[in-house]
C-alpha cells in the first residue's frame, strides 16, 4: 500500500512540474513588443504568432478599435488617421467583458 502511495504522489508532482511552465504565461501573458508611429503608420514587431491581434486607437474622442488578425513573424503595420490631440495606438489581444472593454496590450506607442 505504501508503494501505491508513494507512485500516486510522485505522478502527481510529476504532472504539476511539467504542467507549470505551460500554466505560468497563460494565453495572454505578457509579449516584449516594440511599437513606433511615423508618417501615418504604427509599426508593431514582436507580436505573438499565436493568437488574434486588435488595434486600438484612444483620443480625446474615445477609443476605437478593430480586428487585425493573426500575424506569423510577429510584425504588423497599420495606416493610422491624423492625430487628435494626444493619441495612443495599441495592438492588443482579442477582447473580453461588457462590451470588449478589456484585453492584454501587446505593444503600445
Amino acid at each position: 500500500m505504501k508503494k501505491l502511495i508513494s507512485c500516486v504522489f510522485l505522478s502527481a508532482v510529476l504532472m504539476a512540474a511539467t504542467a507549470a511552465p505551460g500554466l505560468a504565461k497563460g494565453k495572454n501573458g505578457p509579449v516584449n513588443a516594440g511599437c513606433v508611429v511615423a508618417n501615418g503608420w504604427a509599426d508593431a514587431t514582436g507580436l505573438p504568432t499565436d493568437q488574434v491581434v486588435n488595434f486600438m486607437i484612444t483620443d480625446s474622442t474615445g477609443t476605437s478599435g478593430w480586428v487585425l488578425g493573426f500575424t506569423t513573424d510577429g510584425t504588423w503595420g497599420v495606416s493610422v488617421p491624423a492625430q487628435n490631440g494626444p493619441t495612443t495606438y495599441q495592438f492588443v489581444s482579442e477582447t473580453w467583458g461588457p462590451n470588449g472593454s478589456k484585453y492584454t496590450v501587446f505593444a503600445s506607442c
